[in-house]
């Protein structure tokens, strides 16, 4: 345990970044940029967002998709907020984090700030998801969420220090300085269920700002502190009763980003394999005549999108609809689907009001339960599976049971399935980026330059 620091330090340092030329890679990239820009537009935090963070109009890095200048600090805050805003970003399941919102924000704002190339810029991608995914799982997920932290703030700190700092290029004792520093930062409370509140989308964008600010006091000679993961006040003793040190003997053979799966739906990722499953009932179930509806997760879903359950049947605001798994089963069984444009405008962010204020809204996520066994629960956290049961008026019972939600490696979104979804996003923004421009350009990285992809993403 007590090497962990130190090799996730040298791991860093060392790598020559030959995955750039990846499409999954690319693929993620693109999804960044599409729910960024969707964030930007449809999330009602936003406005406040921009606001509230002062935004300069000169710096050396971009705010997506406005093309407004700032400091890389505040870039990376913003960014990596909109990109999580919907809730509609990539996900590991193994650490159970969101990688790319984080990570692709620091370094995008660092790679500005020093004119690194976009080769450098996916080198720097995908350590920030190796590293982020192998801290995640060395915490434990499940017993992180158990203790109250959101690993998306907490582990992403770390993985976005790590992107942001290999686009530095910093030393193998600068990355030891800068996740010492990390120690003291990385924080994430879930206490944003209690209300709905903003705070989890904001979390990524602050994990970024943390990196970028460690990043650039390491690279100054600023000395962290040592074992800052697995020392005797470290994150691990900190923040999990359960850690697992021995996930950083994958660190130097994973391909975190080939790990990590894209979202069809703008939810939290518990709910996908049961909308899955829910999608494929709604083709023989009349919703008029559904009498009970049973949901199946693994035990850390139920306690985001089901418990209580009385709370999670009467959602009030669109972060309340994105953790309801009676909102998502009421959905999909009236609209035959969640995907961005019916679960927005039902949650009341589009030009319709919203539908979770309807009686029969109110009946179906009525008759939801959402609970766990030992099928669903002893595949988690490798395997994130949902069973769903159907009960109809004249007595019968439709089962389905999703072994892999779609999005993940095993059943992936295509390049083409990402930009349809990045253009769905971009259209309904109406900032004037191309959506087509934009996946072209991200398609041919790196031989396309830092400012050619910044000129298509804010429409320049």
């Amino acid at each position: 345990m007590a090497e962990f620091t130190d090799r996730l330090a040298a791991y860093c340092a060392g790598f020559d970044g030959s995955a750039t030329a990846d499409e999954a890679l690319r693929k993620h990239v693109l999804d960044w940029f599409g729910v960024a820009i969707g964030g930007a537009a449809h999330a009602d935090s936003t406005p406040a967002l921009l606001d509230g963070t002062n935004l300069t109009g000169e710096g050396s890095a971009t705010v997506i998709p406005s093309g407004e200048r700032t400091s890389p600090g505040t870039a990376a805050l913003v960014n990596g907020t909109l990109a999580h805003s919907l809730d509609f970003d990539d996900t590991h399941l193994g650490s159970s984090l969101h990688p790319g919102a984080p990570a692709i924000a620091a370094t995008l704002a660092t790679a500005e700030s020093v004119s690194a190339s976009t080769e450098r810029l996916l080198a720097g991608v995908t350590v920030g998801y190796d590293v982020a995914c192998t801290v995640g799982e060395a915490v434990n997920p499940d017993a992180h969420y158990a203790q109250g932290f959101h690993i998306t703030a907490t582990c992403g700190t770390f993985g976005a220090t790590a992107a942001a700092g290999v686009v530095r290029d910093l030393s193998e004792t600068e990355f030891a300085d800068a996740f010492g520093l990390n120690g003291s930062q990385a924080a994430g409370s879930l206490q944003f269920l209690e209300n709905g509140a903003w705070n989890k989308r904001l979390h990524p964008g602050l994990a970024a700002r943390r990196a970028v600010t460690s990043v650039e006091l390491a690279a100054a000679g600023f000395e962290g502190a040592a074992e800052p993961i697995e020392g005797e006040f470290g994150f691990f003793k900190g923040y999990t009763d359960d850690a697992r040190p021995e996930a950083i003997d994958r660190l130097a053979e994973r391909d975190a980003v080939g790990e990590t799966g894209l979202k069809p739906y703008p939810c939290c990722r518990y709910m996908h394999p049961a909308i899955d499953a829910l999608r494929d009932l709604a083709r023989s179930v009349d919703p008029d005549e559904v009498t009970g509806i049973e949901v199946g997760i693994p035990e850390a879903g139920v306690r985001l999108t089901g418990a209580p359950i009385e709370s999670k049947r009467r959602p009030e605001n669109f972060v309340d609809c994105q953790f309801s798994m009676p909102f998502a089963a009421a959905l999909v069984l009236k609209k035959g689907t969640a995907g961005a444009e019916p679960f927005l405008r039902a949650a009341g962010r589009l030009d319709d009001p919203p539908r979770f204020e309807d009686r029969e809204f109110h009946r179906l996520m009525d008759a939801t339960s959402v609970t766990t066994d030992s099928e669903v629960q002893d595949p988690f956290p490798e395997r994130w599976c949902a069973r769903v049961v159907v009960d109809v008026g004249s007595g019968e019972r439709h089962e389905r049971f999703v072994d892999v939600p779609y999005g993940e490696p095993a059943d992936p979104m295509s390049w083409d399935r990402v930009v349809e979804k990045t253009r769905g996003l971009i259209e309904t923004s109406e900032t004037g980026v191309d959506s087509d421009a934009l996946a072209t350009t991200i398609e041919r990285l790196p031989e396309r330059s830092l400012d050619e992809l910044l000129a298509v993403a804010t429409g320049a």
